[in-house]
């Protein structure tokens, strides 16, 4: 298993790839906009139940353009980077300034 994916093969099967980037984004969005932490995970979570389901199939392969669903270590970095995205987002919130009323 490798740490860090190095080229499009590697996609999936490292525990970090470009769309880890992604799902790092993803959550720092959803904590800046005050979604809950919990309806947060659980839309991250079923968002990888599907893409797991999704990557099995040909279709889904052509859509994520991969040949394979990520590994384990793929999806508990995703759903991490979210969770930590999704904090920063929520700290970013609570340093005060001017709110738009």
């Amino acid at each position: 298993m490798k740490l860090l994916a190095h080229d499009k093969s590697e996609q999936n099967r490292a525990a970090v790839d470009p769309w880890t980037l992604v799902h790092f984004a993803t959550g720092l969005a959803s904590g800046l906009t005050g979604w809950p932490l919990r309806w947060s995970l659980l839309a991250s979570v079923a968002y990888e139940g599907v893409e797991q389901l999704a990557e099995r199939k040909r279709l889904g392969q052509r859509l994520f353009k991969t040949s394979r669903p990520e590994s384990l270590p793929n999806v508990l970095v995703d759903v991490g980077v979210f969770a930590v995205g999704h904090a920063l987002g929520r700290r970013w919130n609570s340093t005060g300034g001017d709110d738009v009323t």
